[in-house]
């Protein structure tokens, strides 16, 4: 579809000749339109040499449209009808009513703490709405520019241009083993010796503790690396492995099945979980039900 002539016509005279087609009369249109009727009549005068035709010739029962006038009337008022709906705020968002799908990117940590408790309550008050959980890989936010989805929770990432960041709230690390696992109190060096079990989301190498082993030149073994925390109490229950994990999972982790708790032996820095969400959606009812809703 061409757009060339609109880039040189005057829009604004649209509207003054939909009033001149409506009342076929200068002076009732300027009324209408809160102008004075000599810049009504100019107005009339840019619509005539703008579209090559005379638009409406006196008579003697007053202003008539000519044949050209009459064939613009119907498509001009539905062309002014659609851009008034376009520019009308956006609707109010009636949850309970509502069918909608909510795009979430997030890892499993996310999902237990943030989505989990909130899906429980739509599916309890809200029974249209739908959440579609996305696998967390760490490059997401071309994602939420292209609308593809609706919120990113996570750690902080380097931030693309109209991504907006909240914090959600602050964890740090704890070690977690099987209940009957012989270490009671861990050291630095039985922490090394043990085999490990690394969550890794996103599937990159390295992570904080090996970071922070690095620089007191310590190094562990990985025994086994996976992108799921819920994979963590199988593999910890019956063998010797340890786990560092964010404190908020590893309590109830260590709640409902045989795990204990133990302090790092090293220190480890405390982390900020956060959401984001794009420009766009600012002014989508919705969108921002949703985000009211879902974060604490």
């Amino acid at each position: 579809m061409s757009t060339e002539r609109l880039h040189t016509a005057d829009l604004d005279l649209l509207v003054v000749l939909d009033a001149l087609l409506e009342e076929e009369h200068v002076g009732r249109a300027a009324r209408r339109l809160g102008r004075t009727p000599s810049a009504t009549s100019r107005a009339l005068g840019r619509l005539r040499t703008q579209f090559d035709d005379e638009l409406l010739v006196r008579t003697g029962h007053g202003m008539r449209p000519t044949a050209r006038a009459l064939s613009l009337q119907g498509p001009l008022r539905r062309w002014l009808l659609d851009a008034d709906r376009l520019l009308q705020p956006g609707e109010d968002f009636e949850p309970s009513r509502a069918q909608r799908t909510f795009r979430v990117c997030t890892a499993d940590y996310g999902a237990l703490l943030v989505v989990e408790p909130f899906f429980h309550r739509i599916v309890r008050d809200y029974p249209a709405i739908d959440v579609d959980l996305r696998p967390f890989d760490g490059h997401s936010e071309p994602a939420l520019e292209a609308g593809e989805l609706d919120l990113l929770i996570g750690p902080r990432l380097r931030s693309a241009a109209g991504v907006i960041w909240g914090e959600l709230f602050v964890d740090d690390f704890v070690c977690l083993v099987w209940r009957e696992h012989p270490v009671r109190r861990l050291t630095l060096r039985r922490y090394v010796e043990l085999p490990h079990v690394l969550v890794a989301p996103t599937g990159r190498p390295g992570s904080v503790v090996d970071d922070a082993l690095a620089r007191i030149g310590e190094r562990r073994r990985v025994a086994l690396r996976t992108p799921s925390f819920l994979s963590v109490p199988s593999a910890l229950v019956g063998s010797q492995c340890v786990t560092t994990l964010p404190r908020r999972v590893a309590e109830p982790f260590a709640a409902q099945y045989p795990l204990r708790l133990l302090e790092a032996p090293l220190e480890l820095p405390r982390f900020t979980m956060c959401y984001a969400w794009h420009e766009v959606h600012r002014a989508d009812a919705g969108h921002r039900w949703f985000r009211t809703h879902l974060l604490p």
